[in-house]
């Protein structure tokens, strides 16, 4: 995880400043807005890629069957105001309304589902904080009306960190190896080793 140091340029909206910054930026760069800091994203490994390219295809398979208008993308900028001010997201999958997807379109303001693929930095304080990045990030989801489900996933076992909502209660559950990941409300139901097809874990 690399935080800018330097403040966004429009110190009283973090959020302007921050999109300021991402035109300036590569567009292989990956960075999100965290607690009104600026925080690059690691590159990804490529266990990391291929759980992400599972997910997404077994979501999006889930939701052609079941006839839902949602689609499950990668990477989408999720931007939580007006809930919570000072934090734009980049989940490797979310669920989102198909309908959002527009030319030139990069950001939406909320989504059904967020799945993080866990990474050393998730790990790691968040700078002026006592909490680690992939806490705040979790809270942050969990704060947005739309959110029925928040999935944080391994690399290096078969192992998730599920909340479900219900209702205004969230439940966290943690899931390993032949469990199953069932979402009835994307028409989801497959093992949790199934996310990791096609990698070395899945041998594990």
């Amino acid at each position: 995880m690399t935080t800018l140091e330097t403040p966004p340029v429009h110190r009283t909206d973090p959020h302007r400043g921050f999109w300021d910054f991402i035109e300036t930026r590569p567009d292989e760069e990956k960075w999100e807005l965290i607690e009104g800091q600026i925080v690059m994203q690691a590159r990804p490994s490529l266990i990391h890629q291929v759980i992400v390219v599972n997910l997404q295809r077994l979501l999006n398979e889930a939701l052609e069957r079941s006839g839902s208008p949602w689609i499950a993308i990668h990477d989408p900028a999720i931007d939580l105001r007006p809930f919570i001010t000072g934090h734009t997201y980049v989940p490797d999958v979310a669920v989102i309304d198909a309908a959002a997807i527009e030319p030139d379109r990069n950001v939406v303001d909320g989504c059904y589902l967020a799945a993080e693929i866990l990474s050393p930095s998730d790990h790691r304080t968040l700078p002026g904080t006592r909490q680690t990045k992939i806490d705040v990030k979790r809270a942050g989801y969990e704060a947005l009306p739309l959110c029925q489900a928040v999935l944080l996933i391994e690399q290096k076992s078969r192992a998730l960190a599920l909340s479900i909502r219900s209702g205004e209660t969230w439940t966290r559950t943690r899931l390993t190896g032949d469990d199953r990941l069932a979402l009835p409300g994307f028409g989801l139901d497959c093992a949790v080793a199934d996310l990791y097809a096609r990698t070395p874990v899945a041998q594990a």
